[in-house]
């Protein structure tokens, strides 16, 4: 089973097993998606999007003394969006309703994190680098 679909069973898992949740997207830390259960059609945006907001959060844990950044949540008028990091290289975004209970959230997210870091080196199809100028194009 290639990787990313084993990224998008945890996602799809996550978004039935928390009621609230809209969808969900796993990105790489320089925003390139992974895989995602997301209804928009920006997919890729979305996905460059929460790697910034982590990058950000990461930044902000880290000048304040707070350690590396695990999670961080953002609430709007429409709902949640909750931002995890997946080690260094990844990031997990969660969309959720404004009924979303963000701690049942975080309770089961954190498991999810742990199974997708160890999947995170499996990313490889997002190479950079002289690789890209070799494929096909």
């Amino acid at each position: 089973m290639r990787v990313e679909d084993q990224v998008l069973a945890e996602l799809t898992s996550l978004c039935e097993a928390v009621a609230g949740v809209e969808g969900a997207v796993v990105a790489t830390s320089d925003g390139l998606l992974v895989a995602h259960v997301l209804a928009e059609n920006e997919q890729s945006q979305v996905a460059a999007l929460i790697s910034t907001v982590a990058a950000v959060a990461r930044q902000a844990v880290l000048l304040t003394g707070r350690g590396e950044l695990m999670e961080a949540a953002v609430r709007g008028e429409n709902g949640y969006l909750s931002v995890y990091a997946v080690g260094d290289s990844a990031v997990l975004a969660v969309l959720g309703r404004p009924d979303l209970n963000l701690a049942m959230l975080q309770l089961r997210t954190r498991p999810v994190v742990g199974r997708l870091s160890l999947l995170a080196s499996g990313f490889t199809r997002f190479v950079t680098g002289p690789a890209l100028q070799d494929a096909p194009g």
